[in-house]
C-alpha cells in the first residue's frame, strides 16, 4: 500500500516538472484571463445593425471558419484535396446568413476598413471571393462607416443574394447614391455600421 502511495507521489512529482518545463511562467499550465468582450466595437454595433436588417428571416452566425461553409467538389486528387484545404483552413468570415427554416447558408458577411483599423479586411481575399464564387455563396464586403440604417443594409444584402426589393428592383446598386441618416455626432460615433462594398 505505502509503495502504491509512494509511486502515485513520483508520478505526480514528475508531471509536474514536465509541465513546468513546457510553461514560460514557471509551472502555470493555463496562463489565460478572459477577455472583455467577444466582439471588437466596431463589429459588436456591426452586428446589431445586421441583426436589425435582416435577423428577421437569417439566423446569424460570427467568426465563421471558411473550412465550415465550403467542401471540396468530388472526383478531386488526395492530393489537390490536401491542398486546397490547407489554402481555406486558416481563412475566415465575419459573419454567415443562414436560412431560420432550412438552415442552409445564404450569404458570407466580410467588414471591410479601407484604413485598416480593428483588424478588419482592407484589401479583397480573391482567394476567399474565388472559393465561396465556386460554391455558389454570395460573399458581400460591406465598408465600415457610420450613419447607414438598417434598410440600407438589408437592401445591399438582397440585392447581392439576388432578392431585390421594389427600391432595388429599379437600378443596380452601384449607380445608386447612399444618404446616410442625419444622425449628431454622438449618435454617429455610437453607431458604426456598414454599407455593402459591391
Amino acid at each position: 500500500m505505502e509503495f502504491a502511495l509512494l509511486s502515485i507521489l513520483v508520478l505526480v512529482v514528475g508531471a509536474s516538472v514536465v509541465v513546468s518545463k513546457f510553461s514560460d511562467d514557471g509551472g502555470n499550465p493555463y496562463p489565460f484571463t478572459r477577455k472583455q468582450s467577444v466582439f471588437t466595437q466596431v463589429e459588436s454595433a456591426f452586428l446589431s445593425l445586421l441583426e436589425r436588417a435582416v435577423g428577421d428571416q437569417y439566423k446569424i452566425v460570427s467568426r465563421v471558419k471558411l473550412v465550415d461553409v465550403i467542401d471540396c467538389k468530388e472526383g478531386l486528387s488526395p492530393k489537390s484535396k490536401r491542398a486546397a484545404i490547407a489554402k481555406a483552413k486558416n481563412k475566415q468570415l465575419d459573419f454567415v446568413l443562414i436560412d431560420k427554416d432550412k438552415m442552409t447558408i445564404v450569404a458570407a458577411v466580410d467588414l471591410v476598413n479601407n484604413a485598416n483599423k480593428d483588424g478588419h479586411k482592407a484589401q479583397r481575399d480573391w482567394f476567399v471571393n474565388g472559393a465561396l464564387e465556386a460554391a455558389g455563396i454570395p460573399h458581400i464586403r460591406m465598408k465600415v462607416k457610420s450613419g447607414y440604417r438598417p434598410s440600407e443594409v438589408r437592401d445591399a444584402i438582397m440585392y447581392k443574394i439576388g432578392k431585390p426589393g421594389a427600391s432595388q428592383a429599379k437600378r443596380p446598386i452601384r449607380n445608386r447614391v447612399h444618404k446616410p441618416a442625419v444622425l449628431s455626432p454622438s449618435q454617429a460615433k455610437a453607431q458604426t455600421t456598414a454599407l455593402a462594398e459591391i
